[in-house]
């Protein structure tokens, strides 16, 4: 296909249809239609599945679902899909046995930021870009960073025509080619200036703390999304509509209030790390650490700038690394 041709993409993600855990995918596929008219193709998640990198669950099989989008989206039947796979397994059943005449795949927008090296290695969202890649597509994985839990109408509309107009920069260059490049990992903050810098960016690094919190200490935590730190809107949301992960921790609440009458200080709550029974339930939005050095994806999203970061899917081998001497003092045989 020559590069000024309208493309064919494939839309993935790893939040799920339209709720209040993935507000951007709809949103995000008018702009594309509406500013780029570009062909469409979706296969989702058919709940969220964050934090779970490139993973296939390969003891369950993968169950597709067509549905029809809002109406303010133009489609075709046969072009969106739900899967009960992985973001990964969306991807791959999508593009050889959904449609295999896509030409680049997008993974997201992701509901928050997806910067440095523990986010590449956990995130659902890279995870199925970085798929598409091993099939030999061209891919983004694309996430939109918030700021003071502000995810207003404007900012999205916003981080969506500044997505569009990067997108179309990019495809139309092949800046894949060009930039030997396998990955565009995309960050756009959610803010109202229309033209914020655009910085080509290297993948900062950071660790993680616990990414567990214990369940007595959890009651304060019941309403928020476990991944975002997001509040969860009560009165918006459709239990059948919730994460597992959230059903899981409204269950666990829900019954740690039945057995204590409401008290979560009573001894049956308060157990000791590791101890039979202790619980605990995964709270990743406050256990990043990272430091925002000057240049890496971090630091431009601290700018509330956009980071570009170009990657490839192979893990990157040392070889000899110069220490030729070392392998051979070892007893092990070095090759170049």
């Amino acid at each position: 296909m020559g590069s000024l041709q309208k493309p064919t993409v494939l839309i993935t993600n790893d939040d799920g249809p339209l709720s209040d855990e993935s507000p951007f995918i709809e949103i995000f596929v008018c702009a594309l239609q509406n500013k780029l008219g570009w062909n469409i193709r979706v296969c989702i998640p058919e709940c969220q599945r964050s934090w779970i990198a490139k993973a296939f669950l390969v003891n369950q099989p993968v169950v597709l679902k067509e549905f029809e989008p809002s109406a303010d989206i133009k489609t075709e039947k046969g072009c969106w899909y739900t899967a009960s796979g992985t973001p990964a397994s969306c991807v791959n059943i999508a593009l050889n046995h959904l449609f295999p005449d896509v030409d680049f795949v997008i993974s997201g927008p992701n509901l928050g930021s997806n910067v440095a090296n523990t986010c590449a290695v956990a995130s659902g969202t890279l995870g199925a870009a970085m798929e598409a890649a091993i099939d030999g597509r061209k891919a983004i994985a694309l996430s939109f960073a918030f700021f003071n839990s502000d995810i207003s109408d404007d900012k999205v509309q916003n981080a969506c025509n500044i997505a569009c107009s990067i997108i179309e920069k990019l495809w139309i260059s092949d800046a894949w080619k060009s930039s030997n490049t396998s990955v565009f990992n995309i960050n756009i903050p959610l803010i109202t200036d229309p033209e914020p810098p655009i910085y080509i960016t290297k993948m900062g690094t950071s660790r993680f703390g616990s990414l567990y919190t214990r369940l007595e200490d959890v009651d304060r935590f019941s309403n928020t999304n476990p991944v975002t730190g997001l509040q969860i809107n009560n009165n918006k949301v459709d239990e059948s509509n919730l994460s597992k992960t959230q059903k899981q921790l409204r269950l666990a609440v829900d019954d740690a209030k039945d057995t204590n009458s409401g008290n979560f200080s009573v001894d049956k709550r308060t157990r000791v790390d590791g101890e039979d029974g202790a619980t605990y339930v995964f709270s990743a939005s406050v256990a990043i650490k990272s430091t925002a050095a000057e240049g890496t994806d971090i630091w431009a999203v601290h700018q509330k700038a956009v980071s570009i970061t170009p990657l490839r899917p192979e893990l990157c081998s040392l070889g000899n690394s110069g220490q030729a001497s070392l392998w051979s003092h070892l007893g092990f045989i070095p090759l170049n």
